[in-house]
């Protein structure tokens, strides 16, 4: 947790939900692998076709571009920074048979489930020791996700018991923007768990989840900051960074459950 901050307590919520990506698994590194193998081979076939030289995706500048975006937001963020490059003209031009924006997302899908079966994802550990500790108390617990996959993503990191319910991308079709999905994730996600926002805590690690969280009205928004919260930073700082959230730790075993008991659903 950030220097000088106070305990942060899961006390009085009926129902907590975990971001699937940075919260319950470290996703991160199959993301990007799976964006780099989409992309590299888009870049290939336009050097090829069109001539110029091949410009591979860059897993540290180019990922980072990426991360916070909805998976489309994303894709389009990187297709127009390198629609620049003169000598190959656009990276999906139109009207030519090229790959589409969903095509693209679609086959990253596929890389990213190829990833799960032969390389696998690991927990972080004081998340599943959190959520086992959670439903003891007779606490609901999910697992949500922006992207889809989820439900394969939490199986492979072997934490399938610690959930209720899990909700990923697929629950929002059809929305564009990162806010947009993931509110339609949250909303669906109380709706199937039968308790409502005011009655729920939610540990996300993405901003655009964490927005959408204090939007829907979440009893208790934690921002978990893996990184800027270990640094020492103070927590007003961190809660101007992380607009919407009720406070802000660099790890879910910073939280605390003492007497927590189920509310009104």
């Amino acid at each position: 947790m950030a220097r000088g901050s106070a305990p942060v307590t899961l006390e009085g919520t009926s129902a907590v939900v975990v971001e699937v990506d940075g919260v319950a698994a470290d996703t991160g590194p199959l993301h990007a692998a799976a964006w780099k193998r989409t992309f590299d081979e888009l870049l290939r076939k336009r050097a090829r076709t069109r001539g110029g030289r091949f410009q591979p995706f860059d897993l540290r500048l180019d990922y980072r571009m990426m991360t916070g975006k909805s998976p489309p937001e994303a894709a389009r963020a990187f297709v127009a920074a390198r629609d620049g490059d003169l000598t190959t003209g656009p990276l999906l031009p139109a009207g030519d048979g090229e790959e589409t924006i969903a095509q693209l997302w679609d086959r990253k899908d596929r890389y990213y489930r190829e990833s799960l079966r032969t390389v696998g994802t690991a927990a972080w550990a004081p998340t599943a020791v959190l959520l086992a500790a959670l439903r003891a108390q007779g606490i609901a617990t999910a697992a949500v996700s922006c992207n889809r996959g989820a439900a394969e993503t939490v199986h492979a990191a072997g934490m399938a018991g610690l959930f209720d319910v899990v909700v990923d991308g697929w629950a929002a079709e059809g929305l564009f923007t990162s806010e947009e999905r993931n509110a339609a994730v949250l909303a669906e996600t109380g709706g199937r768990l039968g308790v409502a926002p005011r009655c729920s805590a939610a540990l996300l690690s993405s901003a655009p989840a964490v927005y959408a969280a204090h939007r829907l009205g979440f009893r208790l928004v934690v921002a978990v900051d893996r990184w800027a919260a270990v640094n020492g930073t103070p927590q007003g700082d961190l809660l101007k960074a992380w607009r919407g959230a009720d406070a802000v730790v660099a790890d879910p075993a910073e939280l605390t459950t003492p007497g927590a008991a189920p509310g009104p659903r």
